[in-house]
């Protein structure tokens, strides 16, 4: 489960890495237990001596037009990924950077969340990322420190952020002055929320066949019946095996409303690409027997 830099990064592979990608995006519990008891202090090394500070950044964030921002305004620190945070959603991370092992070390120490960032331009290793605009809070729920100074995390997402600025040179790590976003439903959110929970039942159908996945796809739609549009449209999201870019779009969207449309209209496109997915992969199979 925790053997990557950013486990989410890949699920947006197509048809070839469908299947394999698929299984891994469906609705399902991080086990902390395991974790939960090794709340430690991470061994990382002095400020001092990580040496080399933070490239500035400029130019745009990303697009930020009509998102409903709240009053509450203030630094945080930042580390910019390959992949997208939702809401409520579960990320387990590999840190291996010094600047991130203090990052976490103080996040750990204070109790105090940080910013995760889909990178915009550069990378996650090396010179500071441009990161997007917008991000998502991140809680560390669980940390498995390693003895190299290493560690791996779990981190929970919790409020919307925009970033308003970045802090050159405040820390050897990433930092942005932020406000945090509001969570409006929109207009219609039920009648939206019904055609996406079809669309949902559909695509875990259309996972189900592909992956020989246990899981029910009809306990899960009928869990969320019921559930705020806001919530049940961050858990579709989180659900939703596509490219990053994409999922980025779906963190920035102003409203449930709006982010439940869009995931109808993804869900139907993927359940169909499942559909032509399971065709070719059972044609390969017959062949295989003819052989």
């Amino acid at each position: 489960m925790l053997a990557v830099h950013d486990v989410g990064r890949g699920l947006g592979g197509r048809n070839a890495k469908r299947g394999h990608d698929l299984a891994r995006a469906l609705p399902s519990p991080v086990d902390l237990a395991p974790l939960r008891s090794e709340l430690l202090e991470l061994p990382v090394k002095d400020d001092a001596d990580h040496g080399r500070p933070s490239a500035r950044t400029s130019g745009p964030l990303g697009t930020r037009a009509r998102v409903p921002f709240s009053s509450v305004s203030e630094l945080l620190p930042l580390f910019p990924l390959g992949s997208v945070l939702f809401p409520g959603a579960l990320l387990p991370l590999h840190i291996f950077e010094p600047r991130y092992r203090l990052l976490i070390r103080r996040s750990v120490e204070r109790e105090r969340p940080f910013g995760i960032v889909l990178i915009r331009s550069g990378a996650e290793i090396g010179a500071a990322a441009v990161p997007h605009g917008i991000g998502t809070e991140a809680r560390i729920v669980a940390v498995s420190p390693l003895t190299d100074g290493r560690s791996y995390i779990v981190t929970r997402g919790e409020r919307r952020f925009a970033v308003d600025a970045l802090v050159s040179n405040a820390e050897p790590y990433l930092v942005g002055r932020v406000h945090y976003l509001a969570e409006p439903e929109g207009d219609d959110p039920t009648s939206h929320l019904d055609e996406a929970l079809e669309a949902l039942g559909r695509y875990l159908v259309a996972v189900l066949a592909v992956t020989d996945d246990a899981r029910g796809e009809r306990a899960l739609t009928e869990q969320l019946r019921g559930v705020a549009p806001v919530d049940v449209a961050w858990r579709i999201a989180g659900s939703l095996a596509v490219d990053p870019v994409e999922q980025q779009s779906l963190l920035e969207m102003p409203s449930a409303s709006e982010r439940l449309v869009e995931e109808t209209r993804i869900l139907r496109r993927e359940t169909d690409l499942l559909g032509d997915l399971l065709v070719r992969l059972r044609a390969q199979g017959e062949r295989q027997e003819l052989n």
